[in-house]
């Protein structure tokens, strides 16, 4: 395992390009992003993807949730974007919002099926984060996250716990080293026309709903 301190890259942020050529060769990464740290692949490798399912011990149970550069980037993974996802992302994007959307079929079905057996869906964000938007930047593709950790085990939060576990399975580590656990990003399910909060925390759910509501009485404003 490489590492690189967070502090490096802050001092050189083009050193963020050796964390992208990873990426590029279907290797794996490992960064802080909030609520711990996080193991990246590129979502269009099936090598890739492969790797951190075994390297997380997760074969049954596919890690589903996928970062984006930009908000235009959910409609290659998306098979439909309703006008609801598109509100919250205009609202809350980037940022702590997971939208949970049904997968292109698109998508080589080697990477969507393990992917989506287990829930069924993906989840999609554009992250806030200093380190995954970095990232993002200087790779520009989506890339499929999961938290450094075993499967079932605690450990995302410690930068030795992370090494001791990933050592031989991640190549390149951003060290920042131990991470204060924030709240998780709020998951909503937006694969159908009826948007449902699956778990509430960065974002209260009460908030999603008013971004909805207004946007609905917004569009009858506008009506002639």
């Amino acid at each position: 395992m490489r590492v690189i301190a967070l502090s490096v890259l802050r001092e050189n942020p083009g050193r963020y390009a050796e964390v992208a050529e990873v990426l590029s060769q279907g290797g794996l990464v490992c960064f802080p992003a909030g609520s711990g740290y996080k193991i990246a692949v590129e979502l269009g490798s099936e090598g890739a993807v492969t790797s951190v399912m075994q390297a997380k011990r997760r074969i049954k149970n596919a890690p589903a949730l996928v970062f984006v550069p930009t908000a235009e980037a959910i409609e290659e993974l998306a098979s439909c974007v309703s006008e609801q996802a598109r509100v919250l992302m205009r609202a809350f994007w980037p940022g702590p919002v997971t939208l949970l959307v049904e997968a292109n079929e698109e998508i080589a079905p080697r990477i969507r099926k393990p992917l989506t057996q287990a829930k069924g869906w993906i989840g999609v964000r554009l992250p806030h984060e200093e380190v995954p938007m970095a990232v993002l930047q200087a790779f520009g593709k989506p890339i499929l996250v999961s938290s450094a950790n075993i499967a079932s085990k605690r450990g995302a939060h410690s930068v030795a716990q992370v090494k001791k576990n990933f050592g031989r399975t991640v190549e390149l580590l951003v060290d920042a080293g131990d991470i204060v656990p924030q709240p998780s990003s709020t998951l909503v399910d937006v694969s159908s026309d009826a948007v449902h909060v699956i778990r509430a925390e960065a974002v209260p759910e009460a908030d999603i709903l008013a971004a909805l509501a207004f946007s609905r009485l917004d569009a009858l404003v506008a009506l002639p």
